[in-house]
């Protein structure tokens, strides 16, 4: 008995699949393939070396680990705070008395001895009273070497001018 498709037309497909290409196993850019050989893997010489680098790198700590040589706990690390504090003392020192020039600054700083001798502390320091008469005495012995005649007119002078 003849089946009812029997006068069908037969219909055969064949489906081929050729590789057109692939991404970079490193870097994931497209490669293209040319349809001969065996397809790349990496785009360039570098990617490759550098896959290299890592599988390399791991077979070897994988052998330091079974040969014990390599530790697998995390590294312990101390760490030490150190502050340091530092103390800056300005120690004041006296500036260094100014010396009088001009006859002015004399009769200032002999008039501010003349007070300290009458009601500060010098007029009490009986032992300094000798060290400042012979002080006084050279200045008035130098006075009277400088001024054209000596001390005789000076003292003329201010005598007639306290009258």
């Amino acid at each position: 008995m003849p089946s009812e498709h029997d006068d069908d037309p037969f219909l055969h497909v064949r489906a081929e699949y050729r590789l057109g290409g692939r991404t970079c196993a490193w870097c994931g850019q497209y490669v293209a393939y040319s349809g001969r050989g065996r397809p790349a893997s990496y785009c360039s010489k570098s990617c490759r070396n550098r896959a290299w680098e890592v599988r390399s790198a791991e077979a070897r700590l994988q052998r330091d680990i079974a040969a014990g040589a390599l530790r697998t706990e995390p590294v312990r690390e101390t760490i030490r705070e150190i502050v340091t504090e530092n103390t800056i003392v300005v120690r004041r020192t006296k500036p260094d008395p100014i010396v009088p020039t001009a006859a002015r600054q004399w009769i200032d700083v002999l008039a501010e001895l003349r007070e300290q001798l009458r009601t500060g502390e010098l007029g009490r320091k009986h032992w300094q009273h000798a060290k400042l008469y012979d002080a006084l005495a050279d200045v008035v012995t130098a006075l009277g070497e400088a001024h054209p005649g000596g001390l005789h007119p000076l003292h003329r002078a201010v005598s007639r001018r306290r009258r």
